[in-house]
């Protein structure tokens, strides 16, 4: 099934189900964050929702896993750490400069129609907020743009990134031991956060989110390492595939931990990564699904200012916006439909030119991930 099949023996082998995945887990997140932002004791309560807490962890994983695929796996030579934080910034930088701008512009129409929010919004914050600063504990508030704690965070794993290529060349050959520790990483810095601070995990933003992401990532970076030794056959790899979906539905469900969501996902990388690589691929390594994980940054930086516009712009005409399933859903659709043209017209063209300005300046071309 898909049209992504990797050549194994090809130093540019890619994986089209885990670009394919990032959209489930984008649309999933926008999903819950209907519920979440208009009525979170009510509707965004519901035990299903609430799993869009976890998406976020498996994205840690999914970064993790592909990044180390890119700098570790495919890489000629020494790593470079300048190139590569180049070429993160590249990548999501421009459209976390979107989304600030528009929760700024829906702020300054909002006072100019009298409807100012009601929410503080300080511009200490917003300044921090440029620096990826609010997943280090730094800002008093979370309002910039809420979902973007998840992007600071992953900046915790992009500065321990070299950490990561370390650890996978001096594990290469132990590759189950290294996801082992990575997963005991995980279970620590979880025990650190409630005997220190009485945080959950899996709550852990603003509060240390940095430290979640770099430690999850790492389950990712170790997942990647175990791949090479990864070869079940066919039916093993189907069977691995829903161990790892089961446990991290399972867990996300009764809030077990985030230790294991990072086996879960880490299990299920793995297996998507080795249909595509030997069995053909999935219906998530499709042309149609890797269009859409294309957009997928686009969606998830952008859903929540523009709910907040919609939603307060239908207040401004005297439409109450109730959520509910159906609600969350035209919600989702809307975010999906204008994620397309946004990528075209500015992710994409953005991104290019930095990266073009970054290899004319170091003369050199720098790698690309895809995510």
């Amino acid at each position: 099934m898909g049209t992504a099949r990797a050549d194994t023996s090809s130093a540019r082998i890619v994986f089209g189900s885990l670009n394919g995945l990032r959209f489930l887990l984008a649309i999933w997140i926008a999903y819950f964050h209907v519920g979440h932002m208009f009525d979170e004791n009510g509707f965004g309560n519901l035990p299903v929702l609430r799993m869009g807490i976890s998406r976020v962890d498996m994205f840690f994983v999914l970064s993790g896993f592909v990044l180390t695929h890119v700098y570790w796996a495919r890489r000629r030579g020494k790593f470079n750490f300048l190139d590569f934080m180049a070429a993160r910034i590249a990548r999501i930088y421009p459209m976390y400069l979107v989304a600030l701008a528009l929760t700024g512009t829906y702020l300054i129409i909002g006072t100019a129609l009298g409807k100012a929010p009601q929410t503080d919004y300080p511009v200490s914050d917003l300044l921090k907020c440029l620096f990826f600063l609010q997943a280090f504990g730094l800002t008093d508030t979370n309002a910039w743009n809420f979902p973007a704690w998840a992007v600071a965070a992953e900046m915790g794993g992009y500065v321990s990134f070299p950490l990561f290529i370390f650890a996978a060349d001096r594990m290469r050959n132990h590759p189950w031991l290294l996801l082992a520790i990575a997963i005991g990483i995980v279970t620590a810095v979880q025990a650190f956060l409630w005997d220190a601070f009485h945080i959950h995990m899996n709550l852990a933003t603003t509060n240390w989110g940095a430290l979640r992401g770099a430690s999850v990532m790492f389950c990712g970076a170790a997942a990647r390492v175990a791949w090479d030794a990864y070869r079940p056959g066919r039916i093993g790899t189907y069977v691995g595939l829903a161990i790892g979906l089961a446990i991290a539905v399972v867990t996300a469900l009764n809030q077990w931990g985030v230790p294991l969501i990072g086996l879960g996902a880490a299990l299920l990388m793995m297996s998507l990564a080795r249909l595509d690589a030997d069995y053909g691929g999935t219906f998530l390594s499709t042309p149609l699904m890797q269009r859409l994980g294309n957009w997928s940054y686009v969606i998830f930086i952008l859903h929540a200012p523009v709910y907040t516009i919609l939603v307060h712009g239908m207040s401004v005409v005297g439409i109450e916006f109730v959520a509910n399933a159906w609600t969350s859903l035209a919600m989702t659709a809307t975010i999906v439909a204008i994620s397309g043209p946004i990528f075209n017209l500015i992710e994409l063209p953005a991104r290019t030119r930095i990266r073009q300005a970054w290899q004319n300046f170091r003369g050199h071309r720098i790698a690309q991930a895809g995510l």
